[in-house]
């Protein structure tokens, strides 16, 4: 006789997949104490352990674990595709990464163009910063996320998807927008608003190295809203490399967008997937068709 379920499964996944049982368990609208007894159960079952308990960070997989959430999840996406009629149509759940600052000028776009071509693959989202990404592609968490490569890639595969060159913003009317194109020797004399994002903030400050100039960092912020409106009030100068359609603030104060003299290290917005062989879903192939498309279309309409 089988002496396991489906939702055993499913809690043992959901708490890979937020890395702590209390997560999990919100995130599934069930008790605490039902997550941990299921995983407890699987691992009296399996007779190996599934997780690292770790004293503040939540549950981290064992190698055991990784193997066994690798076959969980497969088999509760065969139990999902045996759930719904048969249409013919790729269908399932494709559970989608993107770095924070990312999702709000792409992923929205691309999420209405998925429902249109894919109306049977269900897209969840996870937003977070590049290091949680790929954290949870090595665990096999997400299917497939869209971010910057920052060198920071191991167990995960990278697809090229565009190259953003950063550029300046300032204050409407500042002195040095009255120049088509800048110097970083020419902003760091101007108090810096620093987007303070892991890795990205050293991005950015490496930027201003390569340059042999030290900026006057003012302010920080892990919102990219956030730079943006305190540089659209005055209160500093500030380098970015995702651009909105619109150039202004939250509170619709204008912003001024130049481009930025030299040689300079450009970033890498790339599709990421857990190794070959480890947690691929046939599913990520189609939404990676539609991010193409997608970026293509908003990179006209922003150049047009």
């Amino acid at each position: 006789m089988i002496h396991l379920n489906l939702r055993q499964l499913e809690y043992f996944v959901a708490a890979a997949r937020h890395g702590g049982a209390a997560r999990a368990a919100e995130a599934l609208s069930v008790s605490q104490p039902s997550i941990s007894k299921a995983i407890a159960d699987l691992e009296s079952q399996w007779g190996e352990p599934l997780f690292v308990r770790l004293h503040a960070r939540g549950l981290e997989l064992t190698a055991a674990g990784v193997l066994r959430h690798r076959e969980a999840h497969a088999l509760l996406e065969q139990a999902r595709a045996l759930s719904v009629p048969r249409t013919g149509e790729l269908a399932g759940l494709l559970r989608v990464g993107c770095l924070s600052t990312l999702a709000p000028r792409y992923l929205p776009d691309i999420l209405a163009r998925m429902r249109v071509a894919w109306p049977g693959i269900e897209v969840q989202l996870v937003e977070g910063d590049t290091e949680a990404i790929t954290r949870m592609l090595e665990r096999g968490a997400l299917d497939v996320a869209l971010m910057y490569d920052l060198g920071l890639a191991r167990g995960v595969r990278l697809e090229a998807v565009m190259q953003l060159r950063p550029y300046a913003l300032l204050p409407w009317g500042h002195r040095l927008a009255s120049s088509a194109s800048l110097r970083l020797a020419d902003l760091a004399k101007e108090p810096l608003v620093l987007i303070n994002l892991p890795h990205s903030r050293e991005y950015f400050l490496s930027l201003f190295r390569d340059a042999g100039v030290t900026p006057r960092i003012a302010h920080e912020s892990a919102s990219m809203e956030m730079v943006r409106s305190l540089v659209a009030n005055g209160l500093g100068v500030s380098l970015l490399t995702t651009r909105p359609v619109r150039d202004q603030g939250y509170d619709g104060k204008r912003i001024a967008c130049r481009r930025l003299r030299g040689q300079l290290a450009l970033q890498s917005v790339v599709m990421a997937y857990p190794l070959p062989g480890s947690f691929a879903s046939p599913l990520a192939a189609p939404f990676a068709e539609v991010v193409q498309a997608s970026v293509s279309r908003q990179a006209d309409a922003l150049t047009s």
